[in-house]
């Protein structure tokens, strides 16, 4: 990665996807989370939601609807260099059913630090601001992405 603090601010893209009753049923069984709120209006109601719920996390379903999804191109990272670092998530109201969720990246912040074993890795925070379809703050997602430091000849650099 050639870039760094000229990154920050940078807007990687925007994605719109629908919260759907099949796919939250899918999320929350590829979970193993058993709880019939995600699976039935009744029971979200219950529980006091206007609709069945998406589970925490849920957001990552997002990039399935990112089409050729080029976020790392744009920063100059190596894609065969970049780990996951961590992610959290900020939910101002839980996502339920019905809603329409749009998001948009941008680069948060960049840092460069040395190596375990030489080298620099780039560590580049990315946060995306989901709103539901009346435009009002939904959730926000941070997640730190890590370019570790190329080898080159059999070292790294």
């Amino acid at each position: 990665m050639e870039h760094g603090d000229d990154l920050v601010g940078k807007i990687l893209g925007t994605v719109t996807f629908p919260v759907e009753a099949g796919k939250v049923r899918e999320f929350a069984k590829s979970l193993h989370d058993p709880n019939p709120v995600f699976r039935e209006t009744e029971e979200a109601q219950r529980a006091g939601f206007s609709a069945i719920p998406a589970p925490p996390t849920y957001s990552v379903v997002a990039a399935h609807f990112n089409e050729g999804d080029s976020a790392f191109s744009s920063l100059g990272l190596d894609l065969a260099r970049v780990l996951h670092g961590e992610q959290t998530w900020t939910y101002h109201r839980t996502p339920v059913v019905g809603d329409v969720l749009t998001g948009q990246t941008r680069v948060v912040s960049v840092e460069k630090k040395p190596g375990s074993r030489g080298g620099v890795m780039t560590l580049v925070k990315l946060g995306t601001e989901y709103r539901d379809q009346n435009g009002e703050p939904v959730l926000t997602e941070e997640s730190t992405v890590i370019e570790t430091a190329a080898v080159v000849g059999g070292g790294e650099k």
